[in-house]
């Protein structure tokens, strides 16, 4: 079973956001990942049997557009394989792509309780930061 991230909920008109803090970048790519699918459904539960290689590629692309990019890619996942993702382990992160193998099990209704239904990441406040200490993301989304 996945471990659940470490994450806030931010409050947001007819929307849910997330913020967190990680360590470096690739982490918060990874725990931007997981704790958009501990939004949408308890990762506790969730196993990672499946697993997936995941590309995105952006052409010019700033951190905030890597990260919507990225998130609207798993997204996608879900909506169209029914992959509940619940593990990510970015191997490739630059300007320009990221890639990572990504691993969780099929959405079953009877196990997996829904909290949100994501239907969109937005660019709306996202915030793709270095710290003093690592990295810090904002994300909104439209439920």
């Amino acid at each position: 079973m996945a471990e659940r991230p470490d994450y806030r909920e931010i409050e947001h008109t007819a929307d849910v956001g997330l913020e967190l803090e990680a360590p470096d970048l690739k982490a918060a790519f990874e725990l931007a990942a997981a704790s958009m699918f501990d939004l949408m459904c308890d990762l506790d539960g969730v196993g990672g049997d499946v697993c997936r290689t995941v590309r995105v590629r952006a052409r010019d692309a700033d951190l905030e557009n890597m990260m919507v990019r990225w998130l609207t890619e798993l997204l996608y996942v879900f909506a169209t394989e029914g992959l509940l993702l619940s593990r990510f382990d970015v191997r490739t992160l630059e300007s320009d792509v990221i890639e990572a193998d990504v691993a969780g099990e099929p959405f079953d209704p009877g196990r997996h309780a829904v909290k949100l239904e994501i239907k969109a990441v937005t660019y709306h406040d996202m915030a793709v930061k270095q710290l003093d200490a690592g990295w810090y993301v904002r994300v909104i989304f439209d439920i």
